[in-house]
């Protein structure tokens, strides 16, 4: 969802001209059953069909979307957040397949589901048996025996939110 940018609203787009024009149908259906009553019948039923289908579609990708960055949050074996002076929360989601989710939380900002220009995906590079580097700026090292994690950006110290320790462990064991 993320990583498609701009084909992925042509193709939602694409898909409401479709609905649009095959609404166009149901007068001409209507004219063809019962003339110019199934045609009267047809060009009111038209824009109220079309609109439902519509909401529809835009909802269903609404929700669609939702669903992908939960399911984005849900996989990551690390959480790495922080702050900044304006008060957006930065959060990276380092994923056990190498690849990491960012998104950026305006302070009155409390849905959880973020629009396209908020949110980014990013690699996860391993740069040792225990560390690894996020978009060339955030380093994540983790000790799996004391279970302790730590990260910087550019050398300062940010904030570790969560870890699960058991996708850690399996990723470096993956990893040499």
């Amino acid at each position: 969802m993320v990583g498609q940018g701009l084909g992925y609203y042509v193709i939602v787009t694409m898909i409401l001209i479709t609905l649009l024009t095959a609404t166009f149908l149901i007068p001409l259906i209507g004219f063809l059953r019962r003339r110019w009553k199934g045609l009267a019948i047809g060009c009111i039923i038209q824009p109220i069909l079309c609109a439902f289908l519509g909401l529809l579609t835009v909802f269903g990708v609404y929700f669609y979307q939702r669903y992908e960055f939960r399911k984005f949050r849900e996989a990551a074996m690390a959480t790495v957040k922080k702050v900044d002076a304006d008060g957006n929360t930065h959060k990276w989601y380092l994923k056990p397949d190498e690849e990491c989710f960012y998104e950026i939380r305006e302070p009155d900002q409390k849905v959880e589901f973020q629009f396209v220009n908020h949110v980014k995906l990013y690699d996860v590079v391993p740069l040792d048996s225990f560390a690894v580097c996020v978009d060339d700026k955030i380093v994540v090292k983790f000790d799996l025996e004391n279970r302790k994690a730590s990260a910087t950006e550019y050398d300062e110290p940010i904030d570790v939110d969560k870890v699960d320790w058991d996708k850690v462990s399996d990723f470096f064991k993956n990893h040499p």
